[in-house]
């Protein structure tokens, strides 16, 4: 914790930018890539590691990066030209390499990032990117983003380096000074990871495969597919508009998209197999959670650990994909730092295709914190409050 009159600290948020691999991918243009801020990101990073943030007068800026899920989307990336569901950690491997060749800009400038003094990298998982649970990926990221730390004679096989750790054993991070920060998928039946067995090995399986959810599933066989045919069919919010609309008015591909999204909950959900896990009390939330709000804002959730824990004063999601800045009238807040890809809203409160550079901007000194969801603009004029 901070003492009294200790120099500033600063937490920056991002999640959601689903980087894949790139805007091209095996000599085609690539349907499945959903980032297009290379550049801005690139900015990015470097303004919040240099001038202001680099040294101050007692010494280098502590500033943290914090990668708050879905950031890497290994779910976006085919292997051999095919979406596979059993995924190995060869074939884990060889999406991160894609996602790292797919956007070297941005892969330089994380890496010129964790190199500064006082300056780190810390990875939440999220939904698409449980990937980084097998430890040849993660060794891959920390050899890109921090190599001096990587080849560390001490540091073994998966281990987080010293500027950049990717957390593994817990879903979300806990800071002293009243902060709390969960991607949110934990939240969703539908995306829950299991951090206590994350990987399923049976003698019926060749190699270990990761225990996905049935959110996972839905994405690389169903979603995938699609998108080759409609590149907007994860875009849209909220769903169930775009599902009556689609029996209106594209009445052939929505009735294929509600079969495959059966057909793949039944075989995925009901039908045994050693590469994947799914537990009936799960199973039956889904159909709780689903039936009351597809998509929910997770607000309630927030609220809910804020009410459980009366030593927090400000609690972040990501995961929904909406940037939200709620302060309650006690005091308590509610981010949520929303997305960097284009998202096509319904909803007459924001109708239209949005493209938010949304994050979340923490600042903490002699043990208090403040916190405000803001928007990247550019280097001349860099940030702004989000007013929604």
């Amino acid at each position: 914790m901070s003492t009294p009159g200790s120099a500033e600290r600063f937490k920056i948020v991002i999640s959601d930018c689903h980087l894949s691999a790139g805007r091209f991918f095996e000599g085609s243009l690539n349907p499945h890539e959903d980032f297009f801020f290379d550049d801005e990101m690139c900015e990015f990073f470097r303004y919040f590691s240099t001038g202001k943030y680099g040294n101050g007068p007692n010494g280098p800026i502590e500033v943290e990066l914090i990668i708050n899920g879905d950031y890497l989307d290994f779910l976006n990336v085919p292997y051999r030209g095919e979406f596979e569901d059993a995924i190995t950690e060869e074939i884990a491997v060889f999406k991160v390499e894609s996602i790292i060749a797919g956007h070297p800009k941005v892969m330089k400038a994380l890496r010129e990032f964790a190199a500064q003094p006082g300056k780190s990298i810390t990875y939440v998982v999220g939904n698409h990117d449980p990937d980084l649970f097998f430890p040849k990926v993660r060794d891959r990221i920390f050899q890109e983003w921090d190599p001096e730390g990587f080849r560390n004679p001490s540091r073994k096989s998966g281990e987080n380096t010293e500027s950049v750790r990717i957390l593994i054993e817990q879903d979300h991070l806990t800071y002293p000074e009243g902060l709390e920060i969960h991607h949110g998928n934990q939240f969703e039946a539908v995306h829950v990871l299991n951090y206590a067995k994350p990987v399923l090995e049976s003698p019926d399986l060749e190699k270990p495969v990761l225990n996905l959810p049935w959110g996972s599933f839905y994405v690389l066989k169903i979603i995938n597919r699609l998108k080759w045919e409609r590149d907007y069919v994860d875009k849209v919010r909220p769903i169930r508009l775009f599902v009556f609309l689609g029996l209106l008015f594209d009445t052939w591909f929505t009735v294929r998209f509600g079969f495959l999204t059966a057909y793949y909950f039944i075989k995925t959900r009901f039908l045994p197999s050693p590469k994947r896990r799914s537990r009936f009390k799960v199973t039956l939330e889904i159909f709780k959670q689903e039936s009351q709000n597809v998509f929910p804002d997770l607000e309630n959730y927030a609220r809910g650990i804020l009410d459980q824990k009366p030593q927090l004063k400000t609690v972040i999601f990501g995961h929904t994909h909406r940037p939200m800045n709620r302060v309650w009238p006690d005091g308590r807040q509610y981010i949520n730092t929303g997305t960097w890809t284009k998202m096509i809203n319904m909803d007459w409160r924001g109708i239209g295709q949005q493209f938010r550079l949304t994050f979340a901007f923490i600042r903490i000194q002699d043990g208090e914190v403040h916190s405000d969801l803001r928007q990247w603009v550019g280097e001349h004029r860099p940030h702004a409050v989000f007013h929604g």
